[in-house]
């Protein structure tokens, strides 16, 4: 099967520094300001080390390791459109487990809905998200109460070689990789381009084989899914989590066609990562992404300096400067050195 067609347009070199700046400012990053309340519950250096900004917690069980993750949804969405945010506390969970190198098991759900109706949309959409996916919602607890609605899950999953952000190294290849089959979607703040709806069920299971394909196959050794904070965003979070820097080069970010450069880099794919491969494997770790028919490619390269930065040709712009201003704090940021 031939990898989906991919944009070949890329952004003009000048405008770099302005989506540069709407990297920084995009809602999904700024959110990730408050995650240095962490701290509180980390103790010692040890403790503190756990708490990481890896996709998952792994816990070591027989020959390999027990994952398990959480979410919590966007108020926002869960009151505009409760459907849509059961099914993303699906995904989002499912992704979590994926980007470890990992199988989802099961998941568990907690909600708090006004009113029954409003219950009934988000459960149909848990539901469905949870059948499309192969992963069952097996408990959880719900309340209905007047006031503010909330909704989180968590996942369960397995894996026998992990992939975790803060194990990428400077000289690795950045690669990226994304279902391009799907359509977008409005919502509160932040553009989405969903898959759910426009690949059949039995594909959207086997997708995230790749992952663990790649990671047992030693092929990479480092991933994080790309969330809310959109493909700059997220690695940036990589990035402090594995103490190092990036140049992401845009013109080489696979993109659904058309897509315009500037949205594609703020938006939450239903299936979109970020990898990290030794160079002369950066080839062979697309192919089992490639040969599910979905779009990988390398994009850029990790270094030592800090820092990430939009490249095009020859030119560049700087999104952030980790050494200078933390983005979270947590363990592996170049700046917690202390």
């Amino acid at each position: 099967m031939n990898p989906p067609l991919v944009s070949s347009t890329t952004a003009d070199p000048a405008d770099l520094p302005v989506l540069a700046a709407l990297v920084r400012v995009t809602p999904g990053l700024r959110a990730k300001h408050d995650l240095d309340l962490l701290d509180r519950l980390a103790g010692g250096r040890e403790v503190r080390e756990a708490f990481d900004g890896d996709d998952a917690a792994a816990i070591p069980q027989g020959d390999g390791f027990l994952l398990v993750c959480a979410e919590a949804i966007s108020p926002a969405l869960l009151e505009g459109d409760p459907f849509a945010a059961g099914a993303a506390a699906v995904a989002t969970n499912v992704a979590d487990i994926r980007a470890m190198g990992g199988r989802p098991l099961a998941l568990v759900d907690t909600l708090v809905s006004s009113d029954r109706a409003h219950a009934e949309r988000v459960l149909d959409g848990l539901a469905w998200a949870a059948d499309l996916l192969g992963v069952p919602v097996v408990g959880g607890h719900l309340t209905i109460a007047d006031g503010a609605a909330a909704l989180s899950a968590a996942c369960t999953g397995t894996a026998r070689a992990l992939l975790r952000a803060p194990d990428a190294r400077p000289g690795d290849a950045l690669l990226a990789a994304f279902c391009l089959d799907g359509r977008w979607r409005n919502a509160p703040a932040i553009p989405i381009f969903t898959s759910l709806r426009d690949r059949p069920p039995e594909r959207l299971r086997d997708d995230g084989e790749a992952l663990v394909e790649v990671a047992e196959a030693g092929l990479c050794h480092a991933a994080r899914d790309v969330s809310m904070p959109g493909v700059a965003g997220s690695l940036l979070q990589m990035l402090e989590t594995a103490g190092c820097g990036a140049t992401l080069d845009v013109g080489a970010l696979p993109r659904p066609p058309g897509a315009d450069l500037e949205r594609w880099l703020l938006t939450f794919p239903s299936f979109g990562f970020l990898l990290a491969a030794r160079p002369d494997r950066a080839g062979e770790a697309c192919g089992p992404f490639l040969r599910r028919g979905l779009a990988c490619a390398p994009c850029g390269a990790f270094d030592d300096t800090g820092t990430l930065r939009l490249v095009d040709g020859p030119r560049e712009a700087l999104v952030w400067d980790l050494t200078a201003n933390p983005l979270t704090g947590l363990a592996g940021s170049p700046s917690a050195d202390g």
